[in-house]
């Protein structure tokens, strides 16, 4: 993905073919961090029983299927997401845990597929950051809520300095591949500066968006685990490294897995990575 303009087009293909295709890594190596993430982020919606949720860009149906249980009995579950391998991993998944009340399907969350007024929250774990225009994303986010009670709750990456379990590739790559950095392009820390998610959030119309930070730590043995991890998790990541001479990537993994031993103590290598949580009304 080494080009010199950003094409929103071309991006969108290529997340939606190359997200399908890690879709079983992304989920053997993400699953317990975006858990974690997802706890504060359901805590805060107050779903309850009888609510209906969308979950926007809800990738193997992680928040999806935690929410489940909570808008029990008479609530649904829908998550949406772009690249079909995600969503077919995430009905297996529903499948398997014997939900009734949760539904999956392939869209885009900058034209979502309902009426206007259809849910009484909307989740976007995350998402917002693969969109190619946020403000048409959370506009559409604000038309399918309902009115006066309808909530949205969304989760960003902090800046990367404080989001590091992402922040150190972020550096590593600036340092050794800069024409990685497309302007124009989403980047994984566009909400992370202070006030602007609240902006942009009150920009698409949503009211007294309400922001708290939540830290989670990757625990892991060893930089090698580290970079096989965020590998795993990041289609973009490993889009870039195929895109870029041997050499290049090479000295991306090896500055990578050193800049993570920074943070071993005690025989672990814990790596800390802060979300912004938002809550807003409609």
């Amino acid at each position: 993905m080494v080009v010199s303009a950003f094409d929103p087009i071309r991006y969108k293909k290529i997340e939606r073919e190359v997200y399908s295709l890690t879709a079983a890594s992304y989920e053997k190596f993400g699953s317990a961090s975006f858990e974690a993430y997802a706890q504060p982020l359901l805590e805060g919606a107050g779903l309850g029983p009888g609510r209906h949720v969308l979950d926007v860009a809800c990738g193997t149906g992680i928040p999806s299927l935690m929410a489940s249980p909570l808008v029990e009995p008479g609530g649904t579950v829908t998550g949406i997401d772009l690249a079909p391998g995600m969503i077919e991993l995430a009905k297996k998944k529903a499948e398997e845990k014997g939900l009734k009340n949760v539904t999956f399907q392939e869209a885009d969350g900058e034209s979502l597929p309902f009426p206007d007024e259809s849910f009484d929250t909307v989740l976007c774990n995350h998402g917002l950051v693969h969109m190619t225009d946020r403000a048409k994303a959370l506009r559409e986010m604000y038309r399918v809520l309902k009115k006066d009670c309808g909530v949205l709750a969304l989760s960003a990456w902090s800046t990367p300095d404080r989001a590091l379990t992402i922040g150190i590739v972020a550096k590593v790559i600036r340092e050794i591949w800069p024409a990685a950095v497309i302007p124009g392009a989403p980047m994984w820390f566009d909400f992370g500066p202070e006030g602007v998610l609240e902006k942009t959030l009150t920009d698409a119309g949503f009211h007294h968006p309400q922001t708290t930070k939540h830290s989670v730590s990757l625990v892991v043995g060893s930089g090698e685990e580290y970079w096989e991890g965020v590998l795993g998790i990041s289609g973009r990541l490993q889009m870039l490294l195929k895109s870029i001479p041997q050499e290049a990537a090479s000295k991306i993994k090896a500055k990578v897995i050193g800049a993570s031993e920074n943070f071993r103590s005690q025989g672990q290598i814990k790596i800390p990575c802060e979300e912004i949580i938002a809550i807003a009304g409609k």
